[in-house]
């Protein structure tokens, strides 16, 4: 079989969307918020921001130029640029780790994402119109009761990724990250202008932009560096895969920059127009993980046009997952194909197939399982079986994944290949080499040990 089955981006624009999308979703959407609002605000932000350019962007980089020189999935694209650089083969595991967690990041993001639709239907039949912070709760507790409920909405999320995916590169994920992603944008734009005419801006600026540095607790630090290495989608294959289907015109170095600012804006954005809301409203920032899914839709109800802002955020947040869920489920679907030679059709059924099976765990993870837990004592003690995969695949897999691609970019690959493959001029290169071989492991490995 060809090594490129899938083709190249048809234009710069195509791919840059597609990266973005990659890592704008879920993360930016719904976790950022919640994070900042548990975690101190302005605090939790700025060390947010430095570590999305000290860490995470180094890494991206050192993932599109593996993609781009290796010209096959995760695995083949490794062992392929270990023969060009004289190193054995063997280190394709690094792919296969990525790829690992990519899989089971995807079994528990299509059950949140199904949570997004589910209320976007609540919001069409105007479910989340007149709330109180009681049916509010309710409402949510009600889904994560109904395993029947989470299951549809999981196979909707899924089955949506496989029609996508299933066709070539142009026709499918480049042609949807083109619809999508400037459609995202437009809504989340017109969310922070509503947010700031009916709610409380000025509150939300300066709970977002000033920092209070007695709030930067060690947890505090690890919980923003964390997130922000996440935020921009390392560590899972993504860009790997990406990377592949590039052509050589592309400067990858400043293509990650550009990935990190577009993540970090609209991260913000995010912020600025659902604390605007929040605030306005009087509500708690504070609320942890229930922010998006029972303060938000509070506040909503109590807003003007509160049902429609409603459906536009949901659906905002919807379109969110699938440029994030699309970039998972390519990473294991040509991984599929290079690893079994098959078909793209039959590595999407066979990979998105086993994700809604081991997915399933998630979802009775908040019902029928919920009392369920691999362990009384120890690392994973009073851990839901979804706890674990979170916890395993964002405090390990991952870090490991981006800790390994970034060593073996810039320690390992001869600096004149690593220079090419990137295609970034000047002292650019310099910066991501440096970057790559001491900010980004450093603040890996404090990540790893803060996590055991």
């Amino acid at each position: 079989m060809s090594e490129r089955m899938n083709g190249y981006w048809t234009s710069r624009l195509g791919f840059i969307l597609a990266c973005v999308g990659a890592a704008v979703g879920l993360g930016n959407i719904w976790k950022f918020p919640y994070m900042a609002g548990t975690q101190g605000g302005g605090a939790f932000v700025l060390v947010y921001l430095v570590s999305i350019f000290a860490i995470a962007t180094p890494i991206a980089a050192a993932e599109l130029l593996i993609g781009r020189k290796g010209q096959s999935d995760a695995a083949g694209s490794l062992a392929n640029v270990s023969k060009h650089a004289g190193l054995r083969s063997s280190f394709a595991w690094i792919g296969n780790l990525g790829v690992f967690g990519a899989f089971t990041l995807l079994t528990f993001y299509a059950v949140i994402a199904g949570w997004v639709s589910a209320y976007v239907v609540s919001a069409l039949f105007g479910e989340l119109s007149g709330l109180d912070k009681q049916s509010s709760g309710s409402l949510f507790d009600g889904l994560l009761a109904n395993p029947e409920k989470m299951i549809i909405h999981q196979i909707i999320f899924l089955a949506l990724l496989g029609v996508i995916l299933v066709r070539n590169l142009a026709k499918g994920l480049e042609r949807a990250n083109i619809i999508l992603m400037p459609a995202l944008v437009i809504m989340l734009i017109a969310i922070a202008i509503y947010g700031a005419i009916v709610g409380d801006l000025s509150a939300a600026l300066a709970f977002l932009f000033t920092p209070d540095f007695s709030k930067i607790t060690p947890e505090a630090v690890q919980s923003a560096i964390g997130h922000g290495f996440f935020s921009v989608g390392v560590g899972a294959a993504m860009l790997i895969t990406y990377g592949a289907y590039v052509d050589e015109k592309i400067d990858l170095g400043k293509t990650a920059i550009l990935i990190a600012i577009a993540d970090t804006i609209i991260a913000l954005l995010a912020g600025v127009g659902i604390f605007s809301i929040v605030f306005g409203q009087s509500l708690d920032a504070a609320a942890g993980p229930g922010l998006m899914f029972t303060t938000l839709p509070l506040a909503f109800s109590q807003i003007p046009a509160g049902g429609v802002i409603a459906l536009v955020f949901f659906v905002l947040a919807y379109f969110a997952a699938l440029t994030s869920g699309l970039s998972l489920a390519e990473a294991i679907i040509h991984w599929g194909e290079k690893r079994f030679s098959i078909s793209r059709p039959q590595s999407a059924v066979l990979m998105l197939s086993t994700t809604f099976i081991v997915g399933l765990a998630t979802v009775f993870s908040f019902n029928i399982w919920q009392d369920v837990r691999l362990q009384e004592t120890g690392l994973l003690a009073d851990k839901t079986l979804f706890d674990v995969k979170d916890y395993l695949v964002t405090a390990y897999v991952m870090p490991i994944s981006g800790l390994t691609v970034v060593m073996f970019a810039s320690w390992l690959l001869p600096q004149d290949l690593a220079h090419t493959a990137l295609g970034t001029q000047g002292g650019l290169f310099t910066i991501w080499l440096w970057s790559a071989r001491l900010l980004a492991p450093l603040g890996i490995v404090w990540i790893i040990i803060a996590n055991l």
